[in-house]
């Protein structure tokens, strides 16, 4: 069974429920009132023959007339009709509910009687007695029980059909709004598990906002995941061009000892041949990572920690950049401080360090400036990055180093905004941070904080 039938049928079957314990409820109380109402209102009109037939006994005040008029007046269910009788046992009255009938229709006379006979009747005899003497004695008629009498029965009728009118009602727009609602999350799933095969399928799809709350933490799941992939799939990549890069260098090497030992410019020494044997290793050890990576069970983001000269990898960084700089005249300047030794993660320092002046390299302007110099303290590095670019607004500041997020869409720049990201990324990994300064129009200011011992 489909969400969107199970939707309704829970629906209509607690609306169902709702409105008829509702109405039983109600029905219940109401009945409890109307019966002490009737009860009370049968002992007023009982009080008020007693009286009117005790006066007109004893008084004769009244004529037989206005008695009539007044026992007419008491002819309520469920009284339907009262005889008046003398001392002498002669019927002075009779007045019943038939009689009264005369002003009604025909149809009404004869939907009167027909409920009239379906009741159970009974006689209630109660004498007259002023001061002590037996002046008379009444016959009231009336039904066997208020519950019997034609109001009582027309009450209940109509409650019962007015619970059931309720019902088909209540059916009727819950049925409705029950459509409208399944409808919208019919298609929010749809959309959703639209998305999901489309991550499946690795194919990019946009999706449709939803407002409810539980498919919407879903779709959140679901472009999370989609970041991750990307940013792994990014990841690899840039992982794999550092890689290729690097493995420029021994092939450098190699090469020029071979035409070197083939010409005789250098000769086959141990210590050459062990250089040459360096250069292999370090082949040997590229080519492994990249088969890691060809292996998506295998971590290939690790972290790699050794000891090395942060002064001398900051200067291979800014040798690999300097004619990239020069080229958009750009100038990059290095202030070099003493020795510092790190135990860190090479790579992961020194990408996030080329990340930072990359970014400085795309958004400063022709014949701006970057400077890059160092602070060493007792148990930290600080690596200051200061470009005249053209600035982050203050309200972008949080953002930028959020996975593609992009402060400025006017600037033509490659990439896909993660480059921020992943230097971020990679401090936090050997416990370093990253923080940003920037006002428009004059240049941005990062700062790289980094244990000079990560195991520390």
């Amino acid at each position: 069974m489909s969400i969107r039938k199970m939707w309704l049928l829970a629906l209509m079957l607690i609306a169902v429920f709702s409105v008829t314990f509702n109405a039983l409820v109600l029905s219940t109380l109401t009945d409890k009132f109307f019966k002490e109402y009737m009860t009370e209102n049968h002992k007023n009109h009982m009080t008020q023959i007693v009286s009117d037939s005790t006066k007109f006994l004893t008084e004769g005040s009244s004529s037989e007339t206005t008695i009539s008029v007044k026992f007419e007046m008491h002819l309520v269910d469920p009284i339907t009709r009262i005889r008046l009788y003398n001392a002498k046992n002669i019927l002075v009255l009779d007045i019943s509910a038939t009689n009264n009938m005369r002003n009604h229709s025909m149809m009404g006379r004869k939907m009167m009687n027909s409920m009239m006979n379906a009741q159970f009747e009974e006689i209630e005899n109660i004498e007259l007695i002023e001061n002590g003497r037996f002046i008379g004695q009444l016959n009231i008629t009336k039904y066997s029980s208020i519950e019997n009498s034609i109001q009582a029965r027309m009450f209940k009728a109509s409650l019962i059909s007015n619970s059931f009118y309720s019902i088909v009602v209540v059916l009727i727009i819950s049925l409705l709004i029950g459509l409208y609602i399944s409808k919208k999350m019919s298609k929010a799933l749809m959309n959703t598990a639209e998305m999901a095969k489309n991550i499946d399928l690795g194919i990019d799809s946009d999706l449709i906002p939803t407002k409810i709350i539980e498919i919407k933490v879903i779709q959140q799941s679901l472009e999370a995941l989609i970041r991750r992939l990307k940013l792994k799939q990014k990841s690899r990549t840039i992982l794999i061009d550092e890689l290729v890069h690097q493995a420029r260098t021994p092939l450098t090497i190699l090469k020029t000892h071979l035409e070197g030992f083939s010409d005789g410019i250098i000769e086959m020494t141990p210590k050459e041949i062990g250089i040459c044997e360096n250069q292999i290793n370090n082949m040997t050890a590229i080519i492994s990572n990249m088969s890691n990576m060809i292996d998506a069970e295998k971590d290939f983001d690790g972290i790699n920690l050794e000891k090395f000269d942060f002064n001398l990898l900051i200067n291979q960084i800014v040798a690999g950049l300097k004619v990239q700089f020069e080229q958009k005249k750009i100038r990059l300047q290095l202030h070099a401080n003493e020795k510092v030794i790190l135990y860190s993660d090479k790579y992961k320092l020194s990408q996030a360090i080329y990340n930072v002046l990359t970014n400085a390299y795309k958004f400063t302007k022709k014949n701006g400036h970057v400077k890059i110099h160092s602070v060493v303290y007792p148990e930290k590095l600080v690596v200051y990055i200061d470009d005249t670019g053209i600035g982050i607004p203050q309200k972008n500041l949080d953002r930028i180093f959020e996975a593609y997020y992009r402060a400025n869409e006017s600037i033509d720049t490659s990439g896909e905004g993660i480059g921020l990201y992943i230097a971020k990324e990679n401090l936090v990994k050997i416990h370093g941070s990253i923080q940003v300064k920037s006002k428009v129009g004059v240049g941005t200011s990062f700062m790289i904080t980094v244990p000079l011992d990560i195991s520390t």
